[in-house]
């Protein structure tokens, strides 16, 4: 009895625990990706910072046809330390799961947790347009040889269809760097101190990340989980999207 007793105080403990997240955009958006998850994060008392990415979003004026993966990677690296972030949560999206694994590899020591939601999750020397089918990549590599942008995905591609969210996020889509679909990923082996979680959106396209979930789930040291909705969670289902992740974290 009184080691139940304790368990659960540890665990009230957990849940009452103020941590520091990072929140990764995925391709073509910006940090306004994350504008109903950051403030309910906030709320419960957490601090929560969400960068927006060189070239995308409203730093769409700058180096949007030259920006590479590396740059990305720069991007949240410098954010951290420039903050003095210890202990992070690094919350990721789609294409930000490649920017995530590449600041993991540059700052692990800052890194407490690492969550995908229906994001990649590369292979070491792997780029962004290695997980897709033959038929995407070739799509992908005409931008290339034009060294061009890539245009965002139609919404309706990725579910998006309520009028509202339509509105809210077409106008502030940005063109692609087509470079950081294309540069290779660094990846370490996880360090024994970071807890990995993968979430999957069942109700998202691409098999890519069904085959991502299910070298996740293989994995016994990766926490998994399933939302009901599309591939972009946060503003679909954002009271499922940070519950799941404050599950994943056993915080409140």
């Amino acid at each position: 009895m009184s080691a139940n007793l304790k368990n659960n105080k540890g665990d009230q403990q957990s849940r009452n625990e103020r941590h520091t997240f990072v929140l990764v955009h995925g391709g073509w958006c910006g940090g306004w990706l994350w504008r109903y998850v950051a403030p309910a994060l906030r709320e419960r008392g957490h601090v929560v910072t969400t960068p927006t990415l060189t070239g995308l979003g409203e730093r769409r004026h700058s180096e949007n046809r030259t920006a590479t993966l590396s740059t990305h990677i720069e991007d949240i690296v410098a954010h951290i330390e420039m903050e003095g972030f210890q202990d992070v949560t690094l919350v990721s999206q789609s294409y930000g799961g490649m920017v995530a694994t590449g600041t993991l590899a540059r700052i692990p020591d800052r890194i407490r947790s690492m969550i995908y939601l229906d994001a990649f999750v590369p292979e070491d020397g792997k780029s962004l347009v290695d997980c897709f089918s033959p038929e995407d990549q070739a799509r992908f590599m005409t931008f290339k040889d034009e060294d061009r942008s890539i245009p965002p995905f139609p919404l309706s591609y990725l579910g998006i269809t309520d009028p509202a969210l339509v509105d809210f996020m077409t106008p502030k889509l940005v063109n692609q760097p087509w470079r950081t679909l294309f540069e290779p990923v660094k990846v370490l082996p996880c360090p024994a101190h970071v807890r990995m979680s993968y979430v999957r959106c069942t109700n998202s396209v691409g098999d890519h990340f069904d085959r991502i979930m299910e070298r996740m789930t293989r994995d016994p040291n990766v926490r998994t989980a399933t939302i009901d909705t599309t591939h972009l969670c946060m503003l679909t289902v954002p009271e499922a999207t940070v519950k799941t992740i404050l599950d994943l974290e056993e915080i409140g």
